[in-house]
């Protein structure tokens, strides 16, 4: 004997005999039926046609939600004052049963045997629990393909308009695309080594991007055009990381990591080395600009270190 109770409290059903290696799925067939029983309203001449169809949508969704289902034990295993939790059905009512009686003792408790956890001779006490629906479409084609870098592409990213892309690679160019069309806007050459970190300024009227060797590009994403070049670090760019702008609304500032074990501030509009942070032990392998005025470095010395952004 089973009885099913809501996990809420506020749904019992009395007790109902089924097979004791009764599965999940069919117990939530059950729960179904009970919770929403046939009846003969839908032959009743004077129901409204309009609640007829509410109680047909109403009974689908009651059909359609899947239900988790726990089983409760009858005493505590012998030797203890712990109160096992529930336990999930997973496969079958039986299976769930054997889990309880034959789980070995806890540490300290007496292994006696005594009487079982849960006992057939017993009404069972089943809590189900509705689950929510996740309906996941499955990836069954790419939207669009973008063809253009003629080397690996080695970092991308979207505009903070989302209406454009922006592509670094290892062909050494940066590429700009309308993400409606899917096209190529602008093909940015400047840099003479493999681009691997890019960046849009948060007004995203500024984009930069960071080379293999060392170099730092501004770029205007309207016109495709550099604004500024520099050579930034003795090695490779590892991370950029703008000034928020509710800290710089014009976005002036930009924060670049290295592989030399460095870190530096730069004003782009002024076109100069703000401060370098120094104090890493080995590669600066990421650098963010966080938003309370403080940056912060993670380095392959196994170090995070926190920066003023005044220097």
């Amino acid at each position: 004997m089973v009885q099913l109770v809501s996990s809420t409290g506020t749904t019992t059903f009395p007790p109902i005999d089924v097979p004791i290696n009764s599965t999940v799925p069919q117990l939530e067939s059950l729960v179904h039926n009970l919770l929403n029983p046939d009846s003969d309203s839908d032959s009743d001449s004077d129901e409204d046609e309009v609640e007829k169809k509410k109680k047909k949508k109403k009974k689908r969704k009651v059909e359609s939600t899947p239900y988790a289902f726990y089983l409760s034990p009858h005493v505590n295993p012998s030797g203890t004052n712990e109160t096992p939790e529930d336990k999930e059905l997973t496969t079958s009512l039986v299976d769930a049963i054997k889990s309880f009686n034959n789980a070995p003792p806890k540490e300290g408790s007496d292994s006696s045997s005594g009487p079982p956890i849960v006992s057939t001779e017993r009404t069972l006490t089943v809590t189900f629990q509705p689950l929510a629906v996740y309906k996941v479409r499955p990836v069954t084609r790419c939207t669009d393909t973008m063809p253009g870098h003629t080397e690996a592409v080695l970092h991308v990213q979207y505009s903070p308009s989302g209406r454009h892309l922006a592509s670094g690679g290892g062909d050494t160019t940066v590429r700009f695309w309308d993400t409606n069309t899917s096209l190529p806007k602008f093909t940015c050459q400047g840099h003479r080594n493999h681009v691997l970190t890019v960046s849009w300024s948060p007004c995203g009227t500024q984009f930069a991007s960071g080379d293999k060797s060392g170099t730092l590009i501004i770029w205007d994403p309207k016109t495709g055009q550099s604004r500024w070049t520099y050579k930034a670090h003795s090695r490779w760019i590892t991370g950029l990381s703008w000034e928020p702008m509710h800290r710089g609304a014009s976005c002036e500032r930009i924060a670049t990591s290295s592989k030399d074990g460095l870190a530096k501030v730069f004003n782009v509009r002024l076109q100069r080395v703000e401060f370098t942070l120094s104090g890493h032990t080995d590669s600066v392998e990421a650098v963010k600009w966080g938003g309370e005025g403080l940056i912060y470095t993670a380095s392959r010395d196994r170090t995070v270190k926190v920066w003023g952004a005044e220097g």
